[in-house]
């Protein structure tokens, strides 16, 4: 895995005058006064900027950014926005690889989502919902960051920043929707499909139930599988404790206490497993929806991010391959009251079941959404490769889940909506293996195409 280690800054603020009119200054990069692009400033030489009319995303010229080198730790490029204290913004910019040595990073009052550096010779887009909490300034803009095989020099084409104002909150009240921005966020849609989608869901625009369902796999099907071996650096880049204890140790969903210091923490990279004897000795990778419900270590689905996480490892072998639900009568509970034991009465399953605390119940439950989408093309052959996949998994390939299970996972995924701890997730994971959760970036997905 490629990972984004040094740091080389081009930050671009843009100017929102008014909760009802957003406009970046010169954000199509069309003017331009002795070399450089009016309203911009370079504070360093680590880039330089010229204007091009040879690669564009749209209009007569565009930002031709040079990275020249990997070792200075900040280049800037930058104005000033304004915004005003409640009202939500929907930056975006198009960026445009030309190597794949240089990753683009938006940067919106804090480090966002990623470009895909390896998609080179077209544009991609990067956007982001930013929800002020006070009324003031903040910056705007990308860093770029040096990827293995960075050769010194490399050339960025940069065009088309957008900002534009809604009125929608984002969900859960917290800022930021990953590379989505728009539609209906809080999944209070209007009953007709989601028609105003970012560039990468486009094609689902409009539709609703299956057949949006079927779009969403269209979109994300053919993700870019890593080794298994490359989940061991993804949760040490990415999967770091930065809402509760901010200590960036490992963010564990088994053992991370929501509302109190942890009973342990994992280092990075030392703590992972091999042999354990309790709890707290070590984490390994968690398949929320397990691999032998799908026949064992098959690819592309033994190494699909969006449903492998890190978890400590004895907790993990309680969990074994039980299906998630709500525990009646628990028989184990871990340091952060994660249960394992009979399922509850009404549950409409009568086995047993393992219940995550209810702070992740809804990132789970969004990650069976995923897999039910991404993997549509063969989950119905999946039912009879484990009896407890059986008792969650109906043998279709659109409802995809059994009754009771479904009816469970709408109650999380409503319960505890999307936060930003994941949807830093899902941008990380885009890096990583180049698709997207579409219920992280759009939670009103579920209600579209399984609600109703």
């Amino acid at each position: 895995m490629k990972q984004a280690i040094l740091p080389l800054i081009g930050l671009i603020t843009l100017s929102v005058h008014s909760a009802a009119f957003a406009q970046v200054s010169n954000g199509d990069f069309e003017l331009w006064s002795n070399g450089s692009p009016d309203s911009w400033t370079t504070t360093d030489s680590g880039i330089q900027v010229t204007e091009t009319s040879s690669q564009l995303h749209s209009g007569n010229l565009a930002a031709a950014i040079t990275v020249n080198t990997g070792t200075q730790s900040e280049t800037d490029f930058r104005q000033t926005v304004s915004v005003t204290s409640g009202e939500s913004y929907d930056f975006s910019v198009w960026v445009y690889h030309t190597e794949g040595g240089v990753a683009a990073r938006l940067y919106v009052d804090g480090y966002q989502g990623y470009s895909i550096p390896s998609k080179t010779g077209e544009w991609q887009q990067l956007s982001y919902r930013y929800t002020a909490t006070s009324t003031g300034s903040i910056e705007v803009g990308l860093r770029f960051y040096d990827q293995s095989g960075f050769d010194g020099s490399e050339v960025v084409y940069v065009d088309q920043f957008e900002p534009t104002v809604s009125s929608a909150p984002s969900e859960g009240g917290d800022s930021g929707s990953g590379n989505s921005g728009e539609g209906d966020p809080d999944g209070n849609d209007s009953g007709d499909g989601l028609s105003d989608l970012s560039s990468y869901y486009q094609t689902a625009a409009g539709l609703t139930g299956y057949s949006l369902k079927t779009a969403l796999y269209q979109i994300i099907r053919n993700h870019s599988a890593q080794s298994y071996s490359d989940l061991w650096s993804f949760y040490t880049a990415y999967d770091l404790d930065k809402t509760y204890e901010k200590d960036g140790t490992i963010l564990d969903i088994y053992s991370e206490n929501p509302s109190g210091a942890d009973a342990y923490h994992f280092v990075p990279g030392n703590h992972q497993c091999g042999t354990y004897r309790g709890e707290g000795e070590c984490y390994n990778r968690e398949h929320a929806f397990p691999r032998s419900w799908f026949g064992g270590a098959i690819a592309p689905m033994n190494t699909d991010v969006h449903h492998i996480f890190p978890t400590d490892g004895y907790v993990n072998s309680k969990r074994s391959s039980y299906p998630y639900g709500e525990v009646g009568n628990a028989t184990f509970t871990s340091a952060n009251g994660s249960k394992l034991g009979v399922a509850a009465s009404g549950l409409g399953y009568s086995g047993t079941v393992f219940e995550p605390v209810d702070a992740f119940k809804g990132d789970v439950a969004r990650a069976y959404f995923y897999m039910a989408t991404r993997y549509q093309n063969v989950i119905s052959g999946w039912e009879t490769d484990s009896s407890y996949g059986d008792a969650v998994l109906d043998g279709s390939s659109d409802q995809v889940f059994e009754g009771w299970f479904l009816a469970l996972l709408l109650k999380w995924h409503q319960e505890d909506p999307v936060s930003q701890e994941e949807r830093d997730r899902n941008e990380s994971a885009y890096l990583f293996q180049g698709n997207r959760n579409p219920f992280v970036d759009y939670p009103a997905f579920v209600t579209e195409i399984w609600g109703k």
